[in-house]
């Protein structure tokens, strides 16, 4: 154990000096080029990204051109290319179908809103008229009760009325000082 860690402390010490002794001892001694079939494998620094090749296929292959299984595989893709492109050209009508939809729905929204100000600013002109119309009403109502107070009531029996020209007049019926708000009625059988 202590020989494996000797040795690896033995290669680590001789790559750190090749590292630090720069290009001059690379001129130096020529690395020996040893033909192997693996090959030689780099490790990934910091900002580097791994690339992996497959392995390619054999000259016999590349000049043979596709197999009937690579044949099906890339008409297999092209239809599943087909069916993707469908389902998005579906999409973009149907997302234009609703975008239309939505603008008809905000003008709709935007035709209700200015609506209902209308009729809530003709509720408040109706609600602010009928106020102006109680109080007139009101102030008519002290007006006529004020009035009433002070207008005398004719008091006795009724005066005779004369009779003329095939006219009959009735008499007009005493009125004790009985206040009363309703209207005297109306005498249709007298002409005037």
């Amino acid at each position: 154990m202590q020989d494996d860690q000797q040795v690896s402390e033995d290669k680590l010490r001789e790559a750190l000096a090749r590292l630090g002794s720069g290009s001059s001892s690379r001129s130096q001694k020529p690395r020996p080029v040893t033909p192997t079939t693996e090959r030689r494998r780099r490790f990934v620094r910091d900002g580097q990204v791994v690339v992996e090749h497959q392995a390619s296929r054999g000259f016999s292959q590349r000049n043979n051109g596709p197999g009937q299984d690579e044949q099906e595989e890339i008409e297999r893709l092209r239809q599943s290319v087909k069916r993707e492109q469908r389902r998005w050209e579906e999409a973009e009508k149907s997302l234009s179908d609703i975008r239309t939809q939505l603008k008809a729905f905000e003008t709709r929204e935007a035709h209700a809103k200015i609506h209902i100000t209308e009729l809530n600013r003709n509720l408040r002109d109706h609600q602010d008229q009928i106020q102006s119309l109680k109080a007139q009403l009101h102030q008519a109502r002290e007006q006529a009760a004020e009035a009433a107070r002070r207008t005398p009531r004719p008091v006795g029996r009724p005066r005779k009325v004369v009779v003329e020209d095939d006219v009959m007049v009735a008499e007009e019926p005493v009125l004790a000082d009985v206040e009363s708000n309703e209207p005297e009625p109306v005498q249709w059988w007298v002409k005037a």
